[in-house]
């Protein structure tokens, strides 16, 4: 189906409804260039009525002399009308809703908010992100450029700028992870010391417990409720994380992949049914890992428990994650399969096992060659071993 077009009347602009991109445009003159050509500028919408009173805004600025060209609204004003007009009617979820609106709500606090779509560089979007990775982790980070790459791109698209400068940007790791070198995981003599010294009286010793040998994320086994724990089969079932941010649980994993069953050895599920036995709240939906009123334990005092102790013993690089990759590390050591363990751990690829924990793997195979040692002679045979060739 062509284009259907509405011209309206003398400096009215005209409107028409784009079927490719089944948006409605209505473009409007703002005045000539220095050869006397028009000057056409357009706004989009999903509606008729909301692309004609943008354009009637447009106009009524224009007579009064207080017309700002698209290209000079502030980033935030940008990131904020793309949503709603563009990003919103497209999505299902109210989580990816929330992850959006607290994306804005984040924007807001930021200079970089209030920096005109044209002024934008490469540079200003990097400096910001930095800015970010002192107040916010990585994802939360990767969550907020979704809002403004995607706002960013539009603008490219409606020639609004001529490129969008956050397409190149690099976006700050976690500390936890390749900023400071590889990832770290606890020895077997800093695995005792770290569960000694944590006390298996403390309401956090269990969870830290678990998810060293169950590789849960932290958001993961803080969001799990009784019900998850499945008794029988001797798993515990992942469906769901928790937002610290938003302290609330989200009803849905990480990624697809992140949706699991993931074993749970013997003698965990042994101490889980002391463990449960003795917590506050013992509902089905009731928090499987509790504080000692009975609520959810919170990440935050969760991380300082876990730093505190670390720094005790030495090692004050250890947070909640490191319960994670001491258990990858385990499992490479005892010679599980990568596919197994990428599976565990709810990896979309075993590739990103690999990049993660590539040095592990490296060095158990320098471990695993040295096992040849075994057998072969501490030094050469007396005897001559070059013997001149008479022949």
């Amino acid at each position: 189906m062509s284009d259907k077009k509405r011209r309206r009347g003398k400096n009215e602009g005209s409107i028409r409804y784009i079927e490719s991109k089944k948006l409605y445009e209505g473009r409007y003159t703002i005045g000539r260039d220095e050869n006397g050509k028009r000057i056409s500028k357009s706004i989009y919408g999903k509606k008729r009525q909301d692309v004609v009173k943008k354009m009637r805004d447009a106009l009524t600025a224009l007579g009064k002399g207080e017309y700002i060209d698209p290209s000079d609204k502030p980033l935030y004003a940008w990131c904020k009308e793309w949503y709603e007009v563009y990003k919103e009617p497209t999505l299902k979820k109210d989580n990816t809703k929330n992850k959006y609106s607290y994306s804005l709500k984040r924007l807001q606090r930021y200079e970089v908010a209030y920096v005109p779509l044209e002024d934008l560089s490469l540079e200003t979007m990097q400096r910001f992100y930095n800015k970010m990775a002192e107040d916010y982790s990585e994802s939360t980070i990767r969550i907020t450029h979704a809002l403004i790459n995607g706002a960013l791109k539009k603008a490219k698209e409606l020639k609004m700028i001529f490129s969008s400068p956050a397409e190149d940007v690099v976006i700050p790791v976690d500390d936890e992870y390749e900023n400071e070198g590889p990832v770290k995981a606890l020895t077997d003599k800093e695995y005792d010391s770290f569960f000694d010294l944590l006390g298996s009286r403390s309401h956090y010793f269990m969870i830290g417990l678990f998810m060293a040998n169950t590789g849960l994320r932290p958001g993961e086994a803080v969001a799990c409720n009784r019900s998850d724990l499945i008794r029988k089969r001797k798993r515990i079932k992942v469906t769901k994380t928790y937002i610290a941010e938003q302290k609330q649980v989200q009803y849905s994993p990480k990624t697809k992949s992140s949706r699991r069953e993931v074993p749970v050895p013997d003698k965990i599920m042994k101490l889980m049914d002391e463990y449960m036995f003795k917590q506050p709240n013992k509902k089905p939906n009731d928090p499987l890992f509790q504080s000692l009123n009975g609520t959810r334990i919170s990440p935050r005092n969760l991380a300082r428990q876990f730093k505190k102790i670390g720094e005790a013993i030495g090692c004050d690089w250890i947070t909640p994650h490191t319960m994670r990759h001491t258990y990858a590390s385990r499992m490479f050591k005892k010679g599980i399969d990568i596919k197994i363990i990428s599976s565990i751990l709810g990896h979309k690829k075993i590739s990103t096992t690999y990049d993660i924990y590539v040095h592990f793997i490296d060095n158990i195979k320098e471990d695993s060659v040295q096992l040849l040692n075994e057998g072969l002679p501490e030094m050469l045979p007396q005897k001559e071993i070059y013997k001149k060739d008479n022949g």
